[in-house]
């Protein structure tokens, strides 16, 4: 017998013995992951028991406290510039859903079926879905999924696809077959982003309501866990109840200037009748818009209970020793965008309109949920005593009263 030959047939049957010894170790079950109540079968301990009893339930909300968002207007579909994000906890805060590890059965993921209806719009590259607001949508986007001793890289756009499996890992589990562990509830980090298109009206208002085409929003349950394993499903439900809708708007307005007092007062000096035939200087102010969320223009009209003869000045609202003859004009001053006007009181069609100019670094919530700054924004103004109609003047004390209506259209 050829010497290297038989050589190269011992050596590759001692290969074939070793394979074939080895193989039967690669067949062995895995353990697998399963969901359903936080009640179990038996009533047994977190560490051993018989696999939950029932399907489980979890509703998950913003934050506590009121929230207003904002979103402005749009010609097309945008991006609305507003997320929440919150974390959803299927055993936390009165859920009833948790997640099982058991040794045995095919080790298949668990399955997350969305029941979000669509829209019919994506958006960079994920699908858009319904609120119960005509011309606003969202995406969910779900990441750093885990529970006790167990991890998921899993970053995903709920509803993407109408089934989509998370890859849940766990390094502990129950120790002999037929035995199950309870490691908690399942915790992500939720952002829900809003889109709006044109139909979207900005003055809409009430509570916002993430559409579903059945109850709950989405479900999770191991389709396939193999052999005789235990398996229920989370219902997982969005309560956006404590999310209201507000129209784009500045949280304040305040009258602003050299010669302001009291927060609501312009002096205007003293003149003899002389000095306003001939024309005096007017008296600059500003009305300074704070917090402003979302606002691009702002109109501006006004109104007075004492109007003066000339239907562009507003005249005395004094009765004891009054002057007589004079009124005065109120002028918005030029800015970004528009001309100066003078604004006639009384009148619907005057109107002085400006832009915000700066950036509204807000997050688009107001109330316990906000972050960022809004934007402010100056409007200025000039008043000036004038003649009024060519009527003879008197001296006398004048004040003449205005309401400024501030819109952001």
């Amino acid at each position: 017998m050829n010497p290297p030959l038989f050589a190269q047939l011992k050596h590759w049957r001692r290969m074939m013995l070793v394979l074939l010894f080895c193989c039967p170790y690669s067949l062995h079950a895995a353990n697998t992951l399963v969901v359903g109540s936080k009640t179990t079968v038996d009533g047994g301990g977190t560490t051993k028991n018989r696999g939950p009893s029932a399907d489980g339930n979890a509703t998950s909300m913003f934050t506590a406290g009121a929230n207003q968002i904002v979103i402005a207007h749009s010609g097309g579909l945008q991006y609305s510039n507003l997320k929440l994000q919150l974390q959803a906890d299927t055993a936390g805060n009165g859920n009833t859903g948790a997640i099982y590890c058991a040794p045995g059965g095919m080790g298949g993921p668990i399955t997350l079926e969305s029941h979000f209806v669509k829209a019919p719009y994506s958006y960079g590259g994920h699908q858009l879905f319904k609120t119960n607001m005509t011309g606003l949508y969202f995406t969910m986007r779900m990441y750093n999924i885990y529970s006790y001793a167990t991890t998921s890289t899993d970053d995903i756009y709920i509803g993407d696809a109408a089934q989509q499996s998370l890859n849940l890992r766990s390094t502990t589990c129950a120790s002999s077959l037929g035995w199950y562990q309870t490691l908690g509830g399942i915790v992500a980090n939720i952002d829900i982003s809003f889109y709006n298109d044109a139909t979207f009206n900005p003055d809409t208002t009430g509570n916002i309501a993430l559409v579903s085409d059945t109850s709950y929003h989405y479900s999770l349950k191991n389709l396939s866990p193999g052999g005789s394993l235990v398996t229920h499903t989370i219902y997982q439900t969005y309560n956006l109840t404590n999310i209201t809708l507000s129209s784009p708007t500045c949280s304040s307005a305040i009258l602003a200037g050299n010669t302001v007092s009291k927060g609501d007062t312009v002096a205007l000096g003293e003149y003899s009748p002389k000095e306003i035939i001939d024309g005096v200087a007017g008296v600059p102010f500003a009305i300074n818009l704070q917090n402003c969320y979302r606002v691009t223009n702002v109109e501006v009209k006004m109104t007075t209970g004492a109007p003066a003869m000339s239907a562009t000045l507003l005249g005395n609202s004094l009765t004891a020793n009054a002057a007589n003859g004079v009124g005065v004009e109120i002028k918005g001053l030029s800015n970004s965008h528009y001309a100066e006007v003078a604004l006639i009181p009384n009148n619907a069609n005057s109107v002085y309109k400006a832009y915000v100019d700066t950036t509204d670094a807000s997050n688009g919530i107001i109330g316990s949920g906000a972050s960022g700054s809004a934007a402010n924004q100056t409007l200025n103004f000039v008043a000036t005593l004038k003649q009024d109609n060519n009527q003879q003047i008197r001296a006398g004390d004048f004040k003449a009263t205005a309401v400024f209506s501030i819109t952001y259209p």
